[in-house]
């Protein structure tokens, strides 16, 4: 720490040598000492001790004051004399920088004057000697300040608000705090406290203490018995942990206290150098905290404390105040203040915190290339059944809308329904052209048939003549289905148009992509998330009835809401009565062994596929049309947010976390508080914004870089 050190020694009966060291240069001069300067430090003393002793008679306050101002006018004389004035070009020319003095050897009255109360416009403390144990360096510690409070015997000393003032810091975590009190403060109770390998940033002692030069001062423990200074310094230098970085004598006479501490490697030390009053002891010490509360460092602190000592304590007590430091000390700030902890904290995150937000956003990185891929799929599976959990609690069912009929074609038991003859084909082209004519044509304007027509089948005709005459009418659209080229099917290289015959009828072919690749097998992979945008050339947003269907490119279809209200299985018997702006046609994907016309139902429809009499585990594929088309009608899909970006914002708020909740049980427990809401959070942003955001990742940052901080 860049300071002036001020170095007094005795030179003979009444002179003092003064070494000072500055980064302007180093000097050596001689100054006298006032003859009348014991006189004025004696009878202020007389008259401080007799005022405050509780004895009659009284000393006014008055006169102590005066007397104050006397002792440090004549000192503030004597450092304003011509011999001291290398002193004063260094105070000049170095304004910023604090004053240290070292008295060495010098007489008693020299080290009692009181230094500190000069009007020098900078903070000034006590060097220790220079053979005193160099202080441990170290960083601004990240931790809540760990405190340890040994109490004296109590005896007339009302120390309840001190201690109800610490207490209330541990009670607000802004400090860990350890009190030795009654029968556990003793010896054996302060080398156990000491032996704790955490170590403790701050010792705090409240009682009775006084000097004592031979064995380095004395204090009274608790249970009555006294512990010299030097016996305290060897049980802080066998300390499991460092040294305190701050010892406060909140008593009498503690300078040699304060030395012996210093000795042990303790950094810094505030003493009373006299007797001082109860009173003046405890508002310095909560003035203290109050101030390092604050964020003021050390020294900061100490300033303002001795302002108000001045201006509000007991008459004269602030010339007693001193503050000590070992020659290495550096600046003190015990980070009192949540705010100052939380960003002692984050500065000090840990590298596993951010290795693991790394790899977390690269593997979110990797999802969000691939959103598709079995992990992925199957996370948004659950969630949109956690989804539609959330709903039925919430009783929020989802938009209101005209159901879509969907007529499901079954090749043995349909045919034999509509009085037409079974076809080893997927779908009775007689069969389709009798739904055809029982269905109103001035009641249901527009009819889709799932079905592909691209190869010649029986009754090809007979079918092209029903489409002919209904749409010549120009009261009915029928709208066919073709292969999507790019990526709907295996086979989406072949020729898929529907045949001259019934494009001549006047059919509407559209493709019948759903926005994801198609697979071979007995399902079909669902979509979920779509790859590719739907729009009017598809054969669902032909259905939809909008005048601008479009599904945009990476949607999610909502299967979470009620589509039991917005889908309608209908039977034969149910088309000469129907009444709709459109109406699905197609297989029930059962009767084709070859290329089956069902996906793999979600797990948020399946009761909704079993009410309606079909298989829980496929989803008929003109079922999904109808679905896709209704998304587009009502506009209803959700959108999904960015995966890394809500990853890293996950790691960022466990670093947070971290910073902002030191001890890991109660991490834990506002982790798993931040979880639930989090999920809840979601799933209502989901359900009121069609807004998806991810969970299972961000959770996983979040807990990760949360729980990896272990001090």
């Amino acid at each position: 720490m860049e300071a002036i050190d001020l170095t007094l020694q005795q030179e003979g009966s009444g002179r003092l040598i003064a070494y000072l060291l500055s980064p302007a240069g180093n000097q050596a001069f001689a100054v006298a000492i006032p003859p009348d300067l014991s006189q004025h430090h004696q009878v202020w003393l007389r008259r401080f001790v007799s005022h405050h002793d509780p004895a009659p008679p009284a000393i006014p306050a008055e006169v102590v004051n005066t007397l104050s101002a006397r002792l440090v006018g004549a000192m503030q004389q004597w450092l304003s004399q011509p011999e001291w004035l290398p002193l004063q070009q260094i105070l000049s020319l170095l304004p910023l920088l604090p004053l240290r003095l070292r008295c060495s050897g010098t007489d008693s009255l020299i080290e009692k004057l009181p230094w500190e109360a000069l009007q020098l416009d900078r903070p000034l403390w006590r060097l220790a000697d220079p053979q005193t144990l160099p202080p441990v360096l170290r960083s601004p510690s990240p931790r809540c300040p760990r405190m340890l409070l040994l109490i004296g015997r109590e005896e007339q000393l009302p120390l309840e608000v001190d201690i109800q003032r610490l207490g209330e810091l541990a009670n607000h975590r802004r400090i860990e705090l350890k009190s030795l009190r009654h029968g556990a403060s003793s010896l054996l109770g302060l080398r156990q406290a000491l032996a704790d390998p955490m170590g403790w940033d701050g010792l705090i002692f409240l009682g009775h203490s006084c000097s004592d030069p031979l064995t380095g001062g004395r204090l009274q423990l608790g249970d009555g018995e006294w512990l010299s200074g030097d016996a305290l310094a060897a049980e802080l230098r066998q300390a499991a942990g460092q040294p305190p970085s701050l010892v406060l004598l909140n008593s009498c006479s503690g300078m040699d206290l304060a030395r012996s501490c210093l000795s042990a490697g303790t950094p810094w030390a505030l003493c009373f150098r006299e007797v001082v009053p109860t009173q003046a002891a405890s508002l310095v010490f909560s003035e203290l905290l109050r101030a390092m509360e604050q964020g003021k460092g050390f020294a900061a602190a100490l300033e303002e404390v001795r302002k108000n000592l001045q201006a509000r304590g007991p008459a004269g007590c602030h010339l007693l105040l001193s503050a000590m430091a070992a020659p290495g000390a550096e600046e003190l700030a015990l980070p009192l203040s949540r705010r100052r902890q939380f960003r002692l904290r984050m500065a000090s995150s840990s590298r596993g915190q951010a290795i693991a937000a790394t790899l977390l956003v690269a593997l979110a990185s990797a999802a969000e290339l691939q959103p598709i891929n079995p992990l992925s799929t199957y996370l948004l599976d659950r969630r949109l059944y956690s989804q539609k959990l959330w709903r039925q609690l919430s009783d929020q069912g989802g938009p209101p809308g005209e159901a879509l009929p969907v007529l499901l074609l079954n090749r043995n038991r349909s045919p034999a329904e509509l009085g037409v003859d079974p076809s080893p084909e997927l779908t009775s082209r007689a069969a389709l052209a009798e739904v055809l004519r029982r269905t109103p044509v001035d009641q249901v304007p527009v009819v889709g048939l799932d079905v592909l027509f691209d190869r010649p089948a029986p009754h090809t005709a007979e079918l092209a003549g029903v489409i002919q005459s209904q749409s010549k009418a120009g009261k009915r659209q029928v709208v066919v289905g073709r292969l999507d080229a790019n990526a709907d099917d295996p086979d989406a290289g072949l020729s898929s148009e529907p045949q001259p015959q019934l494009l001549a009828a006047g059919v509407i072919p559209r493709s019948l992509g759903v926005g994801i690749p198609a697979a071979q097998g007995l399902l079909k992979p669902l979509p979920l998330r779509l790859l590719w945008p739907l729009d009017g050339a598809s054969f669902a947003g032909r259905l939809s009835g909008s005048p601008d269907p479009m599904i945009p490119a990476d949607s999610v279809i909502d299967w979470s809401i009620d589509w039991s209200s917005l889908l309608k299985v209908v039977t034969i018997a149910d088309l000469p009565t129907l009444k709709t702006r459109a109406l699905v046609v197609g297989s029930d994907g059962s009767s084709d062994n070859q290329s089956p016309d069902r996906f793999a139902a979600p797990g948020a429809i399946r009761s909704t596929l079993g009410s309606w009499g079909g298989s829980i585990d496929a989803m008929p594929g003109p079922l999904l049309q109808a679905t896709l088309a209704q998304s587009m009608a009502l506009r209803h899909w959700l959108t999904p947010s960015s995966l890394p970006a809500m990853t890293a914002l996950g790691a960022g708020a466990g670093v947070l976390l971290a910073a902002a909740v030191p001890r890991r049980p109660r991490r834990l427990a506002w982790l798993l508080g931040a979880a639930v809401v989090a999920m809840l959070s979601s799933l209502q942003i989901a359900v009121a914004l069609r807004l998806l955001l991810p969970i299972t990742l961000p959770l996983a940052a979040l807990a990760s870089t949360a729980l990896l901080r272990r001090d």
